[in-house]
C-alpha cells in the first residue's frame, strides 16, 4: 500500500542539508541527546506542519541515531527521530501488545495484523476524547482572551508559559487533568497563530512556550494583511530597496580592501509601513523549530520576489540576512546568529532559592547581597611560598586556575597535586542580582567578534583572576589529590586557600621548556600570523622541577583513566580571528531600521585548530579533570547531593564496533574518528545528575562522579558548586547548622535548567563560528581579485563521507553528509549519482556548489568531475 500524503510530507520536511550536527560539550558528549521511549508509549509527532498521534512500537539505533517506529492512527508505521515527539503518555498500552504489532511498515503475519487492529482502537478512542477537549479549549481560550492574560505587559518583551500554566488558567487549577485535555491545551498553544513559540530544545521535557510580544504579533498580522491584499506599499518598498541594494553591491566591490566604516545614508527615509516590513524581515531571522507553522516564510518570499534581485530557490533566512545587510539595515559584518535578542526571559530557578536555604545561611550579607566578609576566612589554608603556575594562552581573558605539585614526604612514590581555583564567591552570594544574571547567561560567551563575560568586569570580579595584581596573594578554593605511581587518586583535600607565589606562564613557553608538542594550526588560505616571540624559557630550579613533576603526574592520571575506558573523539575545527575585536559599536547597526552606508570589511583570518589536548595544555586539562573528580568525592563522602556531569556508555550497531574503535586509540586516548563512523558508534548523551554517575568518555566510573568546579569566573555551574562546598565545610566546623545548601529536588530542577541554558550557549557559539567561516568562504569566492590568485584551496577540497547517501524527497536527488578536511566544516554533497555509494570515511574530491548564511549556515557541495 503506498504511503499517505501526510507521511510523504512528514518525510520530505527534513532534507539532509538542513540536519544540524549534534551539539557536544567540552568532553565530546552530546548535550541534546533526546529521550528513549518505552514501547507502548502514546506520542504526538510533529514536523513542519505535519502531525500524527500514534503508539511507539520500537526504538533502535540506526545510522548512529535513535530511530523510533510509531504506529499512527491512520494505520501506518512512521519512522522518526526522538526530537519529533512533543507529547507522550508512557504505558498507554501494554508493552506486550506493542511488541505483538511488529515494527515493519506492513504487518507480516495475521497475529501482527490483529494486534495492530487492537492498537488502533485504543489510539482512535483517545483521539475522540482529544477532539472533544480541543473544542472546549478553543471556546475557553477565546472567552478569557488567553493571550492577553499571559503576554508580557511590556508590548516589546517576551513572556513564558508552560502547558501546566495554561491548563491552570483555562480550568481554574483543576485537581485532575486528563491527558487528552493536556494535549488539547498544548495543541492550542502550538497552532494558535504566531502568539506562542515552542521551546527550541527539549520541548518534551519542559513543555514551555515563549509568548510573543504584542508589538511583534501586531506586526506579523499587519504584514500578512498587506501580503494578502497586495498592498501597494510592498511595491514601493521593493522599488526603494532595489536601488539601495544595487548601490550597496557597487560600494562593496569598490571598498573591498578598505577598513570597515559606517556613515549615515542621507536622503532616504522609510515610511512607517516600510519600517513594519523591515521589522518583519528582521524578526524572520529567528530560529524557528519545525514543529510549528512558519508565519514568516510566505510573506518574506513575496517581498523578496518583488525586489527581484535574489534567486527564488534560495528564499529563506540566508537570503533575508544578506538582503538586510545590502539594504544597510544590518552591518555586513553583523551576524544574525548572536545579535538577535534572546528569547530566554522566563523564570529564574534562583528566584525560589529562599525556600531551600539554611536558616542562618545568609546572615553575612549586605542588603545588596554581597558578602560583608569572607565567610570561610577561618578555614583558609595558606600555601605559603609554594610556587603556583597559572598556564594559559596568549591573550587569555579569565585566569581561573593555577596548579602546583609536591612529593608526599611520608610516601615519596606519591605526589600531592594541587589545583587552585579563583574564588569569586568570596564576594558574590547566591541572592545577589549578579548571581541571577550569571545564571541567565550561564557562562561567558567567547564569540568570534566579542566576549560577553558572565560576571561584569566593572563589579570587581576581574580582581579574582589568579595573579591579577603581581606580588599580591590570591584567594582560592583548592582541590588537592594524592596520586600514586599508578595514577590513582588515593586521598584528597578540599580547602579554601591563599596562594602567594604565582607564576603566570604561557603554553608555548612551557611546551618549549618541556620539549612537548603543541597543537597545530593549519591556515588553508595562507596569511599565517607571526607567533609572539619569547626568549628561551628559563625557570628557577624549584619551578622547573615542579613542571616536570606535573608532567609526570598528569601522564600517570591519564593512563589510569585510559585503563577505565577514557576516549577522545575529535576533528579539527575552524578557528576564525577577526580584527578589530570587539567590533566597535559605531560601525554596527543602531537598531533604528534607518539604512546606513557601509564600506570595507573587517579583517578575517581562517585557521583549522586541532581539538586534541597536547603538551602543557594536556597537563592543565588533566589537573582540571582531577579537581572535578575530587569535588564529586567530596560530596559523595558527606552524603550530599551535587550537580554532576554524567555521560552514558557509547553504543554500536555492530557487535564488535566498540572493540574496533578502541583498537585505534593512541597513547593519549585519541581514536580514529572515521572508525567511529564505520563502526556506527553512537555518541553518548550528557546529563546533570545528583548522584555520582559515570562519565564514560573521561574514564570516570560509576560511584565516583564528576562535578565541574574549575571555572567560576566563566561558568555558573562552577560558582554554584563553590557555594555548596563552602557551606558543607562551614557545617563541619560547626559554623553552620546544616550543610545542605540546596535540597536535592531543587538541585534536579536546577540541573535541567543548566542543561538547557548550556545547550543554547554552546549551540550559539558553534553556530556563530560556522557563520563566520561560511562568510569567509563567500568573500573568498567573490573577491574582485580572485582571478589573480596563484593558488585557490577551494579548487582542491577533499571530503570524507559521514553517512550513507539519503534521497531528498523534495528534489529527488541523493544527498551525502560529509566533513570537508581542508575547511573543518560539515557539508552536504547534494547531487550524488544514484549508483555511487561511498563507504563511511571514504575520501571524495568535491567543489563548492553554494554557501548559505543566515542562522543555519549550510555548505552545499558537488562531486568534482
Amino acid at each position: 500500500m503506498p504511503p499517505s500524503m501526510e507521511k510523504l510530507m512528514f518525510v520530505a520536511a527534513e532534507p539532509l542539508s538542513a540536519i544540524e550536527a549534534s551539539v557536544q560539550d567540552e568532553e565530546g558528549a552530546v548535550i541534546d541527546g533526546g529521550e528513549r521511549f518505552l514501547n507502548g508509549t502514546l506520542v504526538e509527532i510533529r514536523r513542519s506542519g505535519s502531525r500524527a498521534i500514534g503508539v511507539v512500537l520500537n526504538t533502535q539505533l540506526h545510522e548512529r541515531k535513535w530511530q523510533v517506529q510509531t504506529l499512527t492512527s491512520q494505520g501506518e508505521v512512521w519512522e522518526h527521530q526522538e526530537h519529533d515527539a512533543v507529547f507522550q503518555i508512557p504505558y498507554f498500552v501494554d508493552v506486550a501488545l506493542a511488541r505483538a504489532c511488529g515494527s515493519s511498515a506492513e504487518a507480516t503475519t495475521e497475529s501482527e495484523m490483529k494486534a495492530r487492529v487492537r492498537m488502533l482502537r485504543h489510539i482512535r478512542d483517545f483521539e475522540k476524547r482529544f477532539e472533544a477537549e480541543m473544542h472546549d479549549v478553543l471556546e475557553r481560550a477565546r472567552f478569557i482572551e488567553l493571550y492577553d492574560r499571559v503576554r508580557n505587559p511590556d508590548p516589546t518583551q517576551w513572556g513564558a508559559l508552560t502547558v501546566d500554566d495554561a491548563v491552570n488558567i483555562l480550568y481554574d487549577r483543576p485537581r485532575n487533568v486528563t491527558e487528552a485535555r493536556r494535549l488539547a491545551v498544548q495543541t492550542y498553544l502550538m497552532d494558535y497563530g504566531p502568539h506562542y513559540l515552542a521551546e527550541q530544545r527539549r520541548f518534551l521535557q519542559w513543555q514551555r512556550f515563549w509568548v510573543r510580544p504584542l508589538q511583534q504579533v501586531k506586526n506579523i498580522e499587519a504584514i500578512h494583511a498587506m501580503a494578502k491584499s497586495n498592498d501597494p506599499a510592498l511595491d514601493a518598498f521593493a522599488e526603494k530597496a532595489r536601488a539601495l541594494v544595487l548601490a550597496s553591491r557597487k560600494r562593496a566591490v569598490e571598498s573591498w580592501n578598505e577598513s570597515p566604516n559606517r556613515h549615515p545614508l542621507e536622503g532616504v527615509e522609510f515610511t512607517e509601513k516600510e519600517k513594519d516590513i523591515l521589522r518583519f524581515l528582521r524578526d524572520s531571522l529567528s530560529v524557528l523549530r519545525r514543529i510549528q507553522d512558519d508565519h514568516f516564510g510566505i510573506p518574506v518570499a513575496q517581498i523578496l520576489k518583488k525586489v527581484g534581485l535574489y534567486d527564488p530557490e534560495q528564499y529563506g533566512s540566508a537570503v533575508t540576512n544578506v538582503f538586510l545587510a545590502e539594504l544597510g539595515v544590518l552591518a555586513p559584518w553583523e551576524d544574525a546568529v548572536t545579535r538577535l535578542e534572546s528569547l530566554h526571559h522566563g523564570e529564574n530557578p534562583l528566584d525560589d532559592v529562599s525556600d531551600y536555604r539554611p536558616t542562618k545561611g545568609f546572615q553575612d550579607m549586605t542588603p545588596e547581597g554581597f558578602y560583608t566578609r569572607d565567610i570561610v576566612d577561618s578555614l583558609r589554608h595558606d600555601f605559603g611560598d609554594s610556587p603556583v603556575c597559572v598556564i594559559d594562552d596568549w591573550g587569555a581573558e579569565e585566569l581561573d586556575d593555577g596548579i602546583s605539585a609536591e612529593r608526599d614526604p611520608l610516601d615519596p612514590s606519591a605526589v600531592w597535586l594541587h589545583v587552585h581555583i579563583a574564588d569569586p564567591t568570596c564576594l558574590l552570594s547566591p541572592t545577589h542580582a549578579i548571581a541571577r544574571s550569571a545564571l541567565q547567561l550561564t557562562n561567558s560567551r567567547y564569540y568570534v567578534d566579542r566576549t560577553i563575560p558572565m560576571l561584569p568586569p566593572d563589579a570587581g570580579f576581574s580582581e579574582y583572576s589568579l595573579g591579577h595584581v603581581p606580588g599580591q596573594p590570591s584567594k582560592t578554593l583548592s582541590f588537592s589529590a594524592k596520586v600514586n605511581a599508578a595514577g590513582e587518586i588515593v586521598d584528597y583535600k578540599v580547602r579554601p586557600g591563599i596562594v602567594r607565589n604565582i607564576h603566570r606562564l604561557k603554553y608555548d613557553v612551557v611546551d618549549a621548556f618541556l620539549d612537548a608538542p603543541s597543537p597545530k594550526k593549519f591556515y588553508p588560505f595562507g596569511n599565517k600570523p607571526t607567533r609572539p616571540a619569547f626568549a628561551a624559557p628559563s625557570f628557577s630550579p624549584t619551578v622547573a622541577e615542579m613542571l616536570r613533576l606535573l608532567q609526570e603526574t598528569t601522564q600517570a592520571l591519564l593512563q589510569a583513566r585510559l585503563k577505565k575506558g577514557a576516549i577522545t573523539l575529535a576533528l579539527p575545527q575552524p578557528d576564525i580571528t577577526i580584527t578589530p575585536r570587539p567590533i566597535p559599536d559605531n560601525i554596527l547597526s543602531d537598531g533604528t531600521l534607518k539604512p546606513s552606508i557601509y564600506r570595507g570589511f573587517v579583517d578575517l583570518e581562517y585557521a583549522l585548530s586541532e581539538t586534541v589536548e597536547l603538551g602543557s595544555r594536556a597537563i592543565v586539562a588533566e589537573t582540571m579533570k582531577a579537581s572535578c573528580r575530587i569535588a564529586s568525592l567530596f560530596f559523595r563522602d558527606r552524603g550530599l547531593p551535587a550537580l554532576r556531569r554524567s555521560v552514558g556508555e557509547m553504543q554500536s550497531e555492530q557487535p564488535d564496533g566498540l572493540e574496533k574503535l578502541y583498537a585505534t586509540r593512541d597513547q593519549d586516548g585519541v581514536v580514529d574518528y572515521y572508525e567511529s563512523i564505520r563502526s556506527r558508534i553512537s555518541a553518548p548523551s550528557a546529563r546533570y545528575v545528583t548522584t555520582p554517575g559515570p562519565h564514560s568518555l573521561l574514564g570516570v566510573p560509576d560511584g565516583e562522579g564528576y562535578v565541574k568546579v574549575t571555572s567560576p569566573l566563566r561558568r555558573f555551574g562552577d560558582i554554584f558548586a563553590h557555594w555548596q562546598i563552602k557551606y558543607a565545610l562551614l557545617a563541619e566546623k560547626g559554623e553552620r547548622h546544616f550543610p545542605l545548601f540546596f535540597q536535592e529536588s531543587w538541585l534536579s530542577h536546577m540541573g535541567q535548567e543548566l542543561e538547557l541554558r548550556e545547550l543554547d550557549a554552546r549551540r550559539l557559539e558553534r553556530s556563530q563560528v560556522d557563520y563566520w567561516a561560511h562568510l569567509y568562504l563567500t568573500r573568498w569566492m567573490n573577491d574582485p581579485a580572485a582571478d589573480r590568485r596563484e593558488y585557490d584551496p577551494l579548487q582542491h577540497l577533499t571530503a570524507r563521507a559521514l553517512s550513507v547517501p539519503v534521497i531528498n524527497i523534495q528534489t529527488k536527488s541523493m544527498n551525502l553528509k560529509v566533513y570537508v578536511q581542508e575547511l573543518g566544516l560539515m557539508g552536504s554533497v547534494v547531487d550524488m549519482p544514484h549508483d555511487t555509494v561511498p563507504s563511511p570515511g571514504e575520501e571524495l574530491k568535491v567543489t563548492i556548489k553554494d554557501v548559505k548564511l543566515g542562522t543555519r549556515p549550510q555548505l552545499d557541495l558537488s562531486l568534482k568531475r
